[in-house]
């Protein structure tokens, strides 16, 4: 029996929308796994869910609190706080705890890395990078839809940057985490310049030679299929996706094409952990939190990521 986490993300945004609007998908799955929503004490809830103080042993959909104190905070949807992202963050701490005690898969719901930052958790980049820190290993960002999976190379870090967070990028580890991924076997993968025309042979910019094709090259002696550099202004054109995965040098350059194509069905996966991590690919969206127009495509897509990951290990 399957065990799933979901962390609550922040309790401003959309995310207690999006639990209600998947909930006939919840309680299916609910059937014959344990799902548990992971929240702090506050006055955000789902009357309908049975409330947990620790984990069942029964199949089922539940809310599982953690909780530092007897005192329940009250949050007003789509004014993010201080302590709105404290929450988030602590809720993030809790179900990776859990995880490691339960051995469960996790889905995490959006937070505001604005708002943990404010909260005073310093250095705080994402969830990508706290999964990292937390257990102690590389993790990769694999951005995966019905027709696109993308890895940028980057992630959260300014565009000034980049080169030289290539520069340190760990190849032979990310050679580890495909070979290890459930989501993807035998990849055709094909990666993109990291300047216009992908460097023009060297005209507009040396990066494709001196960082990318070495990167490359590790993965060919891996037994990958590798092709590049692509210029990232056509790589994505109807006539011209024929890869399975493609990496990006940097956030946007992967992310924006993405989203366009792939639309609300997009799930991010965390590459590199010895269990799956998803979450939707959207935000918090706090304009729209308590209006009943969040739309729960993202945490559908996760579930359904997580039932084809449980087909595929019965």
């Amino acid at each position: 029996m399957k065990t799933i986490l979901i962390s609550e993300g922040d309790p401003t945004s959309i995310n207690y929308e999006l639990v209600v609007s998947a909930f006939p998908h919840l309680l299916a799955l609910g059937k014959h796994h344990r799902i548990y929503l992971v929240r702090g004490p506050h006055n955000q809830n789902i009357p309908s869910l049975p409330n947990l103080t620790k984990p069942s042993n029964e199949p089922g959909f539940y809310s599982l609190t953690w909780t530092d104190s007897k005192k329940t905070r009250s949050f007003v949807l789509g004014k993010p706080s201080k302590t709105s992202g404290q929450m988030a963050y602590d809720s993030l701490l809790a179900a990776m705890d859990l995880q490691k005690e339960l051995g469960a898969d996790l889905i995490t719901l959006p937070l505001s890395k604005e708002w943990v930052q404010k909260a005073g958790i310093k250095g705080f980049r994402g969830h990508t990078e706290t999964l990292a820190e937390y257990y102690k290993r590389p993790t990769f960002m694999m951005m995966s839809g019905e027709k696109l999976n993308v890895i940028p190379l980057t992630t959260h870090v300014p565009l000034k940057d980049v080169v030289k967070e290539l520069k340190k990028f760990s190849w032979k580890e990310l050679t580890k985490a495909l070979s290890r991924s459930q989501f993807l076997k035998n990849p055709k993968i094909a990666y993109l310049g990291l300047n216009p025309h992908a460097g023009e042979g060297g005209k507009i910019g040396e990066e494709e030679k001196t960082i990318l094709a070495g990167g490359a090259q590790i993965l060919r002696k891996a037994k990958f299929s590798v092709e590049g550099p692509l210029s990232a202004d056509s790589a994505f054109l109807p006539g011209a996706r024929a890869y399975d995965l493609y990496l990006a040098g940097y956030h946007d350059q992967g992310l924006i094409p993405f989203k366009l194509l792939e639309g609300k069905k997009g799930v991010n996966i965390t590459l590199g952990l010895d269990f799956t991590r998803v979450s939707p690919d959207h935000g918090t969206a706090f304009d729209i939190a308590g209006k009943g127009i969040a739309d729960p495509t993202g945490l559908i897509s996760c579930l359904e990521r997580l039932t084809e990951n449980t087909k595929t290990n019965s």
